[in-house]
């Protein structure tokens, strides 16, 4: 009998040997006529942003942390759609305001699901994602035989293996071609770049850094980028096509001069080192992109990036300051509890344990930093715009110049009022599978804390209809 599972076993593994998947990599940028890499405009913030928008820039920044963050997320979504807003004289979803999500790990699945599919994500995203058992699906990849090629093909890995799942169960073929005709919100995935520990997100200006061309490139594959837990999956790696792109600076890249800033670290410098050492192919042949927990749990470092090369273009920031009257980023954290008996036992043994500990309360350490960081490039960037409004005119259509506000919202599981369903939703592990009851409630808290959020009710007054000012409730 031991001697029949034995054969059993070589005749699966004969057989995963025979299904060589074929992993879609990044295909390089169309050339000129000339030969010469052809930078056009693309998935791209500067890009999108000139397309019409309204008065308000508001931008959304999704944590990390498993089904429990995208749950949460998944809410805040909810909830933004339920407010209603006055623009050019007629009602508007709040969530319709949205220029831009930056998303990372468990957040990036709801964020990249209402990017292909807005309303219709609403009817969807639960059977498709939140209240499906996806774990089943990383237990087949590891348990199953037929699924073990990623032990035999060294260019196949466990994380090729789910994003093929995530596109049979939500994207269906869906490439950023897809995504950017959807137009604003722009949706950006982040993942962390395992050679400079920096985040990586999924935008044109970053492919171009690699003379790649990201409208081709499978939605799935940068979610599951994004998702890549260290250890259970194995990196989502892009290629550098470099090597045979005529040199030249891609448009969206950080100027030179900004790496050399006399010894000074700025966010500009660091950006601009990045993006030379992706863009030399002496450094960089592949990149190889695991969970963007790892680099930034909240999201928000690309946003700051964004920000940063933003505010570097005063053209771009003169046609804005124009129309734009409120800057709001919210933040919506899905960040786990601590265990506080942790520093009182000897032994800390359980893989459980280890797993919760590197994959949200040491990352969430450090996020209070990134906080205060966007917290002060938002009140920057508002004073600039002012600036800029008030040097085109005193009145600007019909408003004030000066009313300009903007400010970092937060909403996190740490902030729900009711202490055992605050207890009960942070205790949940960072995972792919979560029971319904919990998702329901993850949700509810999401979608309850954006309506009542009394800063987001203030700075939304001057537009709000009677429908978005929604008395506060505590979840129950």
């Amino acid at each position: 009998m031991t001697l029949l599972r034995a054969a059993l076993v070589l005749v699966l593994l004969g057989l995963a040997a025979c299904q060589t998947s074929q992993v879609v990599m990044n295909q390089p940028l169309p050339t000129d006529g000339a030969g010469a890499p052809a930078y056009t405009p693309g998935y791209a913030l500067m890009d999108m942003l000139k397309a019409p928008r309204g008065e308000v820039l508001l931008t959304l920044a999704f944590s990390g942390g498993g089904k429990r963050s995208a749950a949460f997320a998944y809410g805040a979504l909810k909830g933004l759609r339920s407010m209603e807003v006055m623009e050019n004289g007629r009602p508007r979803s709040l969530l319709d305001e949205v220029d831009y999500i930056a998303a990372v790990s468990g957040g990036s699945f709801p964020a990249m699901h209402y990017g292909l599919y807005r309303d219709a994500s609403f009817k969807t995203f639960d059977e498709d994602f939140l209240k499906r058992d996806v774990n089943a699906f990383v237990f087949g990849i590891y348990l199953l035989p037929w699924n073990w090629e990623w032990l035999i093909n060294p260019l196949f890995g466990t994380n090729d293996a789910m994003a093929a799942v995530y596109d049979r169960l939500m994207f269906h073929g869906a490439t950023y071609a897809d995504l950017a005709k959807r137009g604003l919100p722009m949706i950006s995935v982040n993942a962390t770049d395992l050679a400079g520990g920096t985040a990586f997100a999924f935008n044109q200006t970053n492919f171009d850094l690699l003379c790649s061309d990201l409208s081709s490139f499978p939605v799935s594959r940068a979610v599951a980028a994004s998702a890549a837990f260290p250890v259970l999956f194995t990196p989502i790696t892009l290629a550098s096509h470099r090597e045979g792109c005529v040199p030249s600076r891609p448009p969206g890249a950080p100027p030179v001069d900004w790496r050399d800033n006399a010894g000074e670290r700025s966010r500009a410098s660091v950006l601009a080192a990045n993006a030379e050492r992706q863009m030399d192919p002496e450094r960089t042949s592949y990149v190889h992109l695991m969970d963007g927990g790892i680099a930034d749990n909240l999201a928000l470092r690309s946003l700051s990036n964004a920000l940063v090369l933003l505010d570097k273009d005063d053209t771009e920031l003169r046609r804005l300051a124009r129309t734009t009257r409120r800057v709001i980023v919210i933040s919506v954290d899905g960040q786990a509890t601590r265990d506080p008996t942790m520093g009182q036992r000897r032994v800390v043994s359980g893989l459980g344990q280890i797993f919760s500990a590197v994959s949200g309360t040491q990352i969430d350490a450090y996020s209070f930093e990134t906080l205060l960081l966007v917290d002060q490039q938002v009140k920057t960037l508002t004073d600039k715009l002012q600036h800029l409004r008030c040097e085109q005119g005193k009145v600007l259509d019909g408003h004030d110049c000066k009313d300009v506000q903007g400010e970092l919202l937060q909403i996190s599981l740490a902030g729900i009022p009711n202490e055992a369903l605050r207890q009960r939703l942070q205790s949940l592990p960072t995972s792919l599978t979560l029971p319904d009851a919990d998702v329901d409630a993850l949700v509810a808290a999401g979608e309850t804390m954006i309506r009542s959020h009394p800063a987001l009710l203030r700075l939304i007054a001057d537009f709000a209809t009677k429908s978005a000012v929604v008395a506060g409730t505590e979840p129950k």
